[in-house]
């Protein structure tokens, strides 16, 4: 272990030339701006199973540190009384310190592209400079969302229940289009807000081997009955329409509309349930004030639907703060994130 005195005097350098920077959206981490990531970690073909999710600074992945570089030989001390890490193996060694993107290594400064944070009392440190100081190399599986320290792995976990001899149909409408604009507030058109999430989420269900089908994927506009049309002759299991509301310019929040209808019905799952699912996750992961589910029995696209469907009101264009948000993609690919989770829970309720 080096002297304390040593780790203060680097924690000393490090606060004197280090800058925090920060991005646009998600949650503060010791002074850092952070959105939660729902990728594996694998090191040496083995998928990690971690205490906490890795989160995203900048592009860049955060990991558990003890948890993910102790498979590698690599040691972590952690100080807590002073926010210094040193991590070391054999004559190789890193002491970096808590929200800076400063690194002493080899005798040398390093500036490293994100800072080491604290997440609910866990040491997360960038996996690619880390394992790249220990002479390890990084990949990135971007169709299974795995970041691997050297071999990639044969084999990725699922991420839900699925059964995977079972093939899942899944609308996504992303509301008005063409000729329909919806809201338009602070320049920014609800109808391209939509396209936007609704082609995220698109691609993270298509990554779980969902099959899919979009009302449209451009700015067309396309009527509100060819929207269930499509979803009751393909026999899709779940309709999503994507949505972003107006209000007063005080009201801000996530809500989820369903048709009570109890017809609206498919295997051990109803239109209410598949409403509730999708506001629990809205809310979780966006962090968004719960504006409630709502039963809408007069709107054409739920009204007409065969099968549990939604309108996920994302957020409120008319808040200034939260427009801010929703103009920023990593916020569009959270509420993604949120009805991705959303539609797999369902289908695992709906087929249970």
């Amino acid at each position: 272990m080096r002297k304390l005195a040593f780790l203060l005097a680097v924690l000393t350098l490090v606060l004197l030339v280090a800058v925090p920077s920060f991005a646009a959206s998600g949650e503060y981490y010791s002074g850092y701006w952070a959105v939660t990531s729902n990728a594996f970690i694998a090191v040496d073909g083995k998928v990690l199973t971690l205490e906490r999710n890795p989160v995203v600074i900048d592009g860049r992945i955060l990991v558990p540190a003890r948890t993910t570089f102790q498979v590698l030989g690599v040691t972590t001390d952690w100080y807590p009384s002073y926010g210094v890490i040193e991590m070391s193996k054999g004559s190789k060694s890193i002491t970096m310190s808590i929200g800076n993107k400063v690194a002493y290594t080899e005798r040398s400064i390093k500036y490293m592209e994100a800072p080491p944070v604290l997440v609910n009392g866990t040491v997360m440190v960038p996996i690619r400079f880390v394992a790249e100081t220990f002479g390890e190399n990084v990949g990135w599986d971007a169709k299974n969302e795995v970041a691997y320290i050297g071999n990639k792995p044969a084999e990725v976990p699922s991420r839900s229940g699925l059964k995977p001899n079972r093939t899942y149909k899944v609308v996504i409408d992303a509301g008005h289009g063409g000729s329909q604009s919806g809201a338009v507030y602070g320049g920014v058109k609800e109808k391209d807000l939509n396209l936007d999430i609704a082609k995220r989420l698109n691609a993270l269900l298509k990554a779980e081997g969902i099959k899919t089908y979009m009302t449209r994927e451009n700015d067309a506009t396309v009527s509100l009955y060819a929207r269930s049309a499509l979803a009751n002759n393909v026999g899709a299991d779940l309709l999503v329409s994507v949505h972003n509301n107006a209000g007063n310019s005080k009201t801000s929040g996530s809500m989820t509309l369903y048709h009570p209808d109890s017809s609206k019905k498919k295997g051990n799952l109803t239109a209410y349930e598949f409403a509730q699912i999708v506001q629990k996750n809205l809310n979780k992961t966006l962090k968004s004030k719960d504006m409630g589910v709502i039963q809408r029995p007069n709107l054409a696209v739920l009204r007409t639907s065969n099968m549990p469907a939604v309108i996920a009101e994302i957020g409120y264009m008319t808040n200034s703060s939260e427009l801010a948000k929703l103009k920023t993609d990593s916020y569009k690919q959270q509420a993604a994130e949120a009805l991705r989770n959303a539609v797999l829970e369902s289908l695992e309720k709906m087929y249970k």
